[in-house]
């Protein structure tokens, strides 16, 4: 069952082709979000390498590398947002060794 808004896919494509050109831009729409957040939290804009490599990916459908990024992201979002808590992202560590 798919419960996405229609046109949501060329949605996300350009949202995240904006995002990797530097302009983090949130999906209001859909209420999403950008991979590493920075459209809501300006200061976690990853560098323009980093968003090269995750729309690379992304383009080519390469789940292990947009997955562990996004994992990555979500880190970084949830320690400066919630920076008493200390969380643990499971499965994070061995994407890491995978994709290295």
């Amino acid at each position: 069952m798919n419960f996405r808004k229609p046109g949501y896919r060329k949605r996300l494509d350009k949202q995240t082709l904006e995002w990797a050109k530097g302009n983090p831009t949130h999906n209001v729409v859909d209420d999403e979000c950008c991979p590493d957040f920075s459209c809501c939290s300006p200061g976690l804009l990853v560098p323009p390498e980093v968003r090269h490599v995750f729309y690379n990916a992304y383009e080519k459908g390469d789940a292990n590398t947009t997955n562990r990024l996004l994992g990555e992201f979500l880190g970084k979002m949830l320690a400066h947002d919630v920076p008493s808590c200390k969380v643990h992202i499971a499965g994070l560590e061995q994407q890491r060794r995978e994709v290295g």
